[in-house]
């Protein structure tokens, strides 16, 4: 069995959240630890987990070849990543692709697993744990409303940034980040139909969003329909478009020539990004302009509000920076007519193409 968590068999105590609103106060405090807090632990780098006394030994793993580069780089889910390679035997890259390892049996055989089993149970396991002691504050806490919203909001941001290291991250183990985050969605399920009461409008509001998240809500860019398309965008004229858009990105050298067909189509279909982002090559006033194009030439349909994100999760700058949204929104428009025409030329084929069956 694999142990993701050390085995603590300490005695039983309340957690510091509970005691500090226990105590009569109100400031907004940073707590460390609270109900669910070690959920972190999953998908924190190397750095955060130091100071936590995980046992984590690299010295011990016999393929610290194939590991070398989390362990430099300092990658997110560090510690889903030193389990599979701390307890795998005949390592083979394909099987960490495809989430499988050989471990030893308890009869010493060399046996293949699913490396999704051992995780999920960790992941229960602590969630069972953290429950419990959930309940048993919950039911003695005195100031349930600010116990309540407090720990709320500290799940919300654990989750947010187990969201962006998912996003930001590259290496295979991030995958498993889509475990975690359905552990969260099922502790947001609970508090949304038990400690409705006691929720914050915001706290309720932002909990309602995760629990039931709306179809309309907009995940990317999407085409808008256009006249010289009376049957709308088929699939074989999208395929047309979308090379079209990349190739043309391409040769302008707007976007790297690694840029995929995949990434481009995900980036105008409605949909959140499962790709690796797009590498925008020129600067970050042109990238904002990128979207002006797609809003003044009515390329895309509205996105409420949204663009600056959709760019920030979508792309990002030369060596891995990150297109930060505020300051996206914050720059001025390229001053660079021919640029502009450039990127308007890219999307040509929209108004060339006509309905293909």
């Amino acid at each position: 069995m694999i142990e993701f968590l050390p085995v603590i068999d300490n005695d039983f105590d309340f957690s510091p959240l509970f005691q500090y609103f226990e105590e009569g106060n109100k400031e907004d405090e940073q707590f460390d630890v609270y109900p669910f807090s070690k959920f972190r632990y999953f998908f924190w780098n190397k750095e955060s987990l130091r100071p936590k006394g995980l046992n984590i030994d690299e010295t011990k793993i016999e393929n610290f070849d194939m590991f070398k580069n989390i362990f430099i780089r300092g990658d997110y889910f560090y510690l889903i990543a030193y389990h599979y390679f701390i307890n795998v035997k005949e390592y083979k890259f394909e099987y960490k692709v495809e989430g499988k390892m050989r471990i030893e049996g308890e009869d010493g055989e060399l046996k293949m697993v699913s490396f999704f089993e051992p995780l999920y149970n960790a992941l229960l396991k602590e969630k069972t744990k953290s429950q419990t002691l959930l309940r048993h504050e919950y039911i003695l806490s005195k100031n349930k409303f600010n116990y309540i919203n407090k720990l709320t909001k500290l799940l919300l941001n654990d989750y947010n940034d187990l969201d962006d290291a998912i996003r930001k991250e590259k290496n295979v183990f991030s995958k498993y980040g889509i475990a975690v985050k359905e552990i969260y969605l099922d502790i947001f399920r609970d508090f949304y139909s038990n400690f409705v009461d006691y929720l914050s409008k915001d706290n309720f509001n932002a909990l309602k969003k995760l629990v039931y998240p709306s179809k309309k809500e907009v995940q990317s860019f999407q085409i808008e329909n256009r006249s010289n398309l009376k049957k709308g965008l088929t699939d074989e004229a999208r395929e047309v478009v979308i090379n079209s858009i990349k190739n043309s990105l391409i040769e302008n050298e707007f976007i790297a020539n690694v840029t995929t067909y995949e990434q481009i189509d995900d980036l105008f279909n409605n949909r959140r990004r499962e790709r690796d982002k797009i590498i925008w090559l020129k600067t970050p006033s042109l990238l904002k302009s990128f979207y002006k194009v797609l809003n003044d030439k009515n390329i895309i349909t509205s996105t409420n509000n949204t663009h600056w994100k959709i760019l920030s999760d979508f792309f990002t700058y030369r060596n891995d920076a990150e297109v930060n949204s505020d300051k996206l929104k914050d720059l001025k428009y390229s001053t660079s007519q021919l640029d502009v025409l450039n990127l308007e030329n890219c999307f040509r084929i929209l108004d060339e193409i006509v309905s293909i069956k």
